[in-house]
């Protein structure tokens, strides 16, 4: 007899609408009542498909790639987007894409939960996940199903990786700080431990310092992982009242920048000339905010192309490959830095 979703709300202790919205991904369902019935489903071995749930492939018997997005500002995930688009599109295959919350990102059992579904899936042909750290059980899973999967701005030993060197664009963004003469130079980021651009950006910063004799100290780095322009304002207001002299700040993120930029003009602080700003991802607005943001540009569609072509490489050839492409980032100079 099949299993229908009677069986799960009976197991669950569940009414037969909550397993719906859960299975559906639809909210007005608690975090706590959420994992019980995946984990329900999971134990008895119920898998609804992702695909037909979200473009109805099911009815189509194709294979598809599917893409994993973790939490990243639009603008990236488009880029991304567009890049593998461009690949897949030489494939006779179907993209099936899914955007993890921020919440659903940092819940390890969720995460598990849903790469094990998706690796039951006998249409899947291949798995890019971009901006998700997932853990060495989990990939050693999908490696040893033959589940071929490209991660992306995520470091793993155990599968295939395309990836920018954040430890060189941070010491990058930070040197040129310090080559316009700013002496004294804080950074404000996430420390976030699910995916490794945060660290390897503090790495960064911190080599440049030192790099250039210039004096590192704790209270230069403070971290803020919402995003949020009012935490992003009152996080730069915390690190100028530790260091009053600061002359420089690398934001670890265009989308932090901007609210920080906004603080400081609302102080009176002015831009370059009291206190230089470098952010990073390069996003369309640094064209059109005042002052216009010198960012670290990121090369987004071709990691999204680099991902996909090295996926339809393992699907043609029938083999798992463990290689890490690592590419490179440039710094666009506009006008919230002085000039070299």
């Amino acid at each position: 007899m099949k299993l229908t979703i009677h069986e799960i709300a009976k197991a669950s202790n569940v009414s037969i609408a909550t397993v719906s919205k859960v299975l559906n991904n639809r909210e007005g369902v608690s975090e706590q009542v959420r994992l019980k019935v995946l984990q329900t489903a999971e134990r008895l071995e119920y898998y609804p498909y992702i695909k037909a749930r979200e473009t109805g492939l099911f009815r189509k018997k194709a294979k598809y790639i599917a893409e994993v997005f973790g939490n990243a500002h639009h603008s990236l995930i488009y880029e991304l987007e567009q890049g593998i688009s461009q690949v897949v599109s030489k494939y006779n295959y179907y993209e099936v894409k899914h955007f993890l919350s921020h919440i659903e990102e940092r819940n390890i059992d969720k995460v598990k939960l849903f790469i094990n579904n998706l690796r039951r899936d006998q249409d899947i042909a291949g798995l890019i996940i971009l901006f998700v750290k997932l853990n060495d059980k989990i990939i050693s899973d999908l490696v040893h199903h033959k589940l071929f999967t490209v991660l992306v701005n995520t470091r793993s030993d155990l599968a295939s990786c395309v990836i920018v060197d954040n430890i060189k664009s941070s010491y990058m963004a930070t040197e040129y700080l310090i080559k316009t003469g700013c002496k004294k130079i804080g950074i404000i980021v996430s420390d976030a431990e699910n995916i490794d651009v945060w660290s390897d950006r503090i790495e960064g910063y911190k080599k440049a310092l030192i790099a250039h004799s210039i004096k590192f100290s704790p209270d230069q780095i403070e971290y803020e992982n919402t995003f949020e322009p009012y935490q992003t304002k009152l996080a730069t207001k915390l690190l100028l009242e530790r260091n009053p002299k600061l002359d420089g700040i690398v934001f670890a993120s265009d989308w932090q920048a901007y609210a920080g930029i906004q603080y400081l003009k609302e102080k009176k602080v002015a831009i370059p000339d009291d206190v230089s700003v470098v952010g990073f991802d390069d996003l369309k607005f640094n064209e059109f905010i005042h002052p216009r943001l010198t960012s670290i540009k990121q090369p987004m569609e071709v990691m999204g192309q680099t991902a996909m072509n090295l996926l339809g490489e393992m699907i043609k050839k029938d083999k798992i490959i463990r290689r890490t492409i690592t590419l490179e980032s440039n710094i666009v100079v506009r006008e919230t830095t002085r000039t070299i």
